[in-house]
């Protein structure tokens, strides 16, 4: 049988994808699955176990279209190359794990007899209608990665008992021990494993950031508290943020190096705690089976908190929240939340680590927690029972 999988983005939805892909794997062992995903999520699926062969969609040649429209030829060529490949490897069974009109599509495109997705209540933009049978799922708020399970129990898997990671590149491994052994090097008092912030957001959630002297405050806390030495992190164009929080603050800090993300996953396995807001690195830190700590805001709690066993939630629920209102200007759902409760967040996940008797980068337990463990109430928020 030969089975493709498609789940184009975000990085951190390709992550929590992953779960489902191993249970399928299981249960289809003799099967040959090839994953569609986007150019920015190739390298959390590149040596994945089990994984036969990922089928790059060429979002970013058809983005260029946009600014450049002498480009369009090329770009619907790659486009036209793509589906070409698609039919070409004569699936028999197609999931669709995003939901959307486009990625619908794809899967209607690829001609395969048997295509599985979201049913509606889930699906988006009527991609259902492209789909030979959708899969019934429990309740319309679900975490993602139980979502993604839903559909691969569907197909008989059994989805007890999951299992997540992404593999480490060596090379990545070596970079970041280098870069560690600086530091210890440079301050020798402040040796050890750090606690990492990651401040940065896409330029597109640029609105679920939490303020940058809010982590600076929270990083001091970590320090005191834990003797961390406090390392952040940062993504493409974010450097500026990054800095604003070590000039923020009142430790001592180290500005991290620019990484790719497979550097970046290699720093999270190697720290006591990783903190962010809601991003892909966060969904990388609880899959690698860091400690980590999701500041969110905006983001709803239920679909987006990390799983595993050392993931906690730092989260103010006020009265407009969840939402994805881009443009907000108060954003009191992260102004409001105060730093001590993201501090003391992380210090609960670094204790839960040092007492556990598994090693910090072993499989995730499988188990997404049931609500925010560090949350604050706003004012005009809703009583837990009222949506949670």
């Amino acid at each position: 049988m030969k089975i493709l999988l498609i789940r184009l983005s975000a990085i951190g939805d390709v992550v929590r994808t992953l779960p489902a892909f191993t249970c399928l794997r299981r249960a289809m062992p003799d099967a040959r699955i090839e994953w569609a995903v986007e150019e920015a999520s190739t390298e959390v699926l590149r040596g994945q176990p089990g994984l036969d062969r990922i089928v790059v969609f060429p979002r970013r040649q058809l983005a260029r279209t946009l600014f450049a429209p002498d480009e369009l030829p090329a770009a619907g060529r790659a486009l036209a190359g793509f589906v070409r490949d698609l039919r070409a490897a004569r699936y028999d069974l197609v999931i669709d794990f995003q939901g959307t009109f486009k990625t619908g599509m794809l899967s209607r495109l690829t001609q395969a007899p048997r295509r599985v997705g979201l049913g509606r209540g889930h699906a988006r933009e009527m991609s259902n209608i492209f789909y030979t049978e959708t899969a019934s799922l429990p309740r319309r708020r679900m975490n993602r990665v139980d979502r993604a399970l839903a559909l691969v129990a569907h197909l008989g898997a059994s989805i007890e008992h999951w299992t997540t990671g992404i593999p480490e590149r060596p090379d990545d491994a070596a970079y970041v021990e280098r870069f560690l052994a600086g530091l210890a090097a440079r301050a020798p008092a402040a040796a050890g494993p750090p606690a990492v912030i990651f401040p940065g957001t896409s330029r597109t959630q640029a609105y679920k950031r939490y303020p940058a002297t809010h982590f600076a405050r929270a990083a001091d806390r970590i320090a005191a508290a834990s003797g961390a030495p406090i390392v952040v992190a940062w993504g493409p164009g974010e450097e500026e943020l990054a800095g604003d929080v070590i000039a923020s603050m009142r430790s001592p800090a180290s500005l991290a190096p620019a990484l790719t993300l497979g550097q970046l996953t290699a720093l999270i396995r190697r720290c006591r705690v990783f903190v962010s807001s809601d991003t892909g690195p966060m969904h990388i830190a609880w899959t690698v089976g860091a400690p980590v700590v999701a500041v969110l805001g905006p983001t709803d709690p239920v679909l987006n908190r990390p799983g595993g066993a050392l993931g906690e939630v730092a989260y103010r629920k006020v009265w407009c929240s969840p939402c994805r209102n881009r443009g907000c200007s108060s954003r009191t759902c992260l102004e409001d939340l105060p730093p001590e409760t993201v501090a003391d967040a992380a210090l609960t996940a670094m204790q839960r680590a040092e007492s556990s008797r598994r090693p910090l980068a072993g499989p995730p337990r499988a188990t997404i927690p049931e609500s925010p463990r560090h949350e604050t109430m706003g004012p005009g928020a809703r009583p837990r029972g009222a949506d949670f």
